[in-house]
């Protein structure tokens, strides 16, 4: 039989080896470090997301009003017209026929002559259908009106600006204004000279801000080289009655290569002279732009000098078809 058990005798277990009461000392350190690096690289790492999202947001916004001007400028020159037509060359004396036209299709540099800033590359005026009007009440429905539209660089205040702003808050800037004439205030059919654009000069509106140079290239794209002229001139009005006939005379060109550089605002800032054309900018631009075979070193050249001084810079460029054109040769 088995010995009953004693009051004396108790049992007795040995303590595992896996019940304890916390972490050591050291293991809290070395957790503690563990988790500050993590937070650490959390923390660069959203800071760098910030930075990236930020400048890329205020690139968005900077070049935003460019972009839409831009688009805006290129719809309004494909639908350019001229409404050329065929009619002997003098009423009195007439010898042959020849291409006429009382619209006029003209790009030059900007400053001689024409509206902008020397140096700000051209200016482009010509006629459209956009149909816009002073008075839609007496006009109403006439969407087709044609209107004179113009497009340059120039460095002045914003217009649009009420004068009884601060100065400070009106401050010079280059910008790419938009000359649009009334349709019912056209005065292309009866006007004499430059009257036809000149007149109205004084109502362009700037459309975006930091634009430092506008090219236009007319092109012929059957034709190598593509460009129909040598010096950036096209004027459609331009030895009409010569014997032939030039190319461009009454005619639009097929096709238009329009680059616009644009600085965006923080950059202008920093350069910013007041009322006084930047340097930067006035030199980068010095002497470009005036040979068409040149176009692509002048572009670089410009780029270039804008890199140098760290400027914040977009270059927008479309080849436009002008759809009314009947180029022939």
């Amino acid at each position: 039989m088995l010995a009953p058990t004693t009051s004396s005798e108790t049992s007795t277990m040995a303590p595992s080896r896996f019940a304890r009461s916390g972490f050591t000392i050291v293991e809290i350190l070395v957790a503690s470090a563990v988790l500050a690096f993590v937070l650490f690289i959390v923390l660069s790492m959203t800071d760098v997301i910030s930075g990236i999202w930020k400048r890329t947001s205020n690139k968005i916004d900077s070049f935003q009003d460019a972009r839409i001007a831009f688009d805006t400028l290129t719809r309004n020159l494909s639908q350019a017209t001229l409404n050329t037509y065929l009619d002997y060359d003098s009423p009195t004396n007439p010898q042959r026929y020849i291409r006429q036209s009382e619209l006029k299709f003209v790009m030059g540099p900007a400053g001689s002559g024409l509206p902008g800033i020397t140096g700000g590359g051209q200016v482009l005026l010509f006629q459209a259908p956009t149909g816009y009007l002073n008075n839609t009440s007496k006009y109403q429905g006439l969407e087709m009106l044609l209107n004179t539209c113009g497009y340059y660089v120039d460095f002045t205040t914003n217009s649009m600006i009420p004068p009884h702003v601060e100065s400070g808050s009106n401050t010079y800037r280059y910008r790419l204004m938009q000359l649009m004439v009334p349709a019912d205030q056209n005065q292309i059919y009866k006007a004499t000279g430059t009257s036809w654009f000149s007149d109205f000069v004084n109502q362009a509106i700037p459309v975006a801000d930091n634009v430092i140079a506008l090219i236009f290239r007319p092109q012929d794209p059957a034709s190598t080289p593509g460009d129909i002229s040598t010096s950036y001139v096209y004027d459609s009005t331009a030895n009409t009655t010569s014997d032939p006939q030039p190319d461009t005379a009454h005619q639009l060109p097929p096709l238009v290569q329009v680059t616009m550089i644009a600085l965006d605002e923080a950059s202008f800032r920093r350069i910013s002279n007041g009322n006084i054309q930047p340097s930067v900018i006035s030199n980068a631009l010095q002497g470009r732009f005036l040979q068409t075979q040149k176009y692509d070193e002048d572009l670089n050249a410009v780029l270039g000098d804008l890199q140098k001084e760290n400027l914040t810079y977009r270059v927008f460029t479309s080849a436009v078809p002008i759809r009314e054109s009947k180029w022939t040769k």
